[in-house]
């Protein structure tokens, strides 16, 4: 189903939950994961994210003495084909601080958007379904896109 609602997209941005996910090989998500990211492998289109991102993703195997899991994050997120990464540059800050105040959202949150619209995401996969306000581009949320009765 999700990939269904990617076709004919160029950029789509990845934010954190999904990467976790797709890298920790979550049984719920990793059949719609699965296809997206062969998707990306493919060509079919870019998959986009930011450096906070690799700080989010990289807390958990770090406290948990996981080098080889935080690893497996680096290589896709910096070097897996098909990968485009972002840092926060002034623009990004800055539009950041305007989602946050006109939209309230938590900074990680703002900057992970501001970034998806500068680079000019098509859409934006998440699992959080508090991005849904976000109507300057199409939001995908994981739970949305399960089969009925997936738990």
């Amino acid at each position: 189903m999700l990939a269904e609602k990617l076709k004919g997209k160029r950029r789509v941005f990845l934010d954190t939950n999904a990467v976790i996910y797709y890298v920790e090989e979550n049984s719920t998500y990793l059949p719609l994961l699965d296809p997206l990211f062969k998707m990306v492998a493919d060509g079919q289109f870019i998959a986009l994210s930011s450096y906070v991102t690799l700080l989010e993703v990289l807390v958990g195997p770090l406290k948990g003495g996981r080098p080889d899991i935080a690893q497996a994050y680096r290589d896709l997120l910096l070097n897996a084909e098909g990968f485009e990464f972002f840092p926060l540059d002034r623009e990004v800050a800055e539009e950041a601080a305007r989602l946050r105040a006109a939209q309230n959202f938590r900074t990680p949150d703002a900057i992970q958007l501001a970034t998806a619209r500068r680079h000019g995401a098509d859409a934006f996969i998440t699992n959080d379904k508090g991005f849904k306000r976000f109507v300057d581009m199409e939001v995908l949320v994981l739970n949305d896109c399960l089969k009925p009765g997936t738990p």
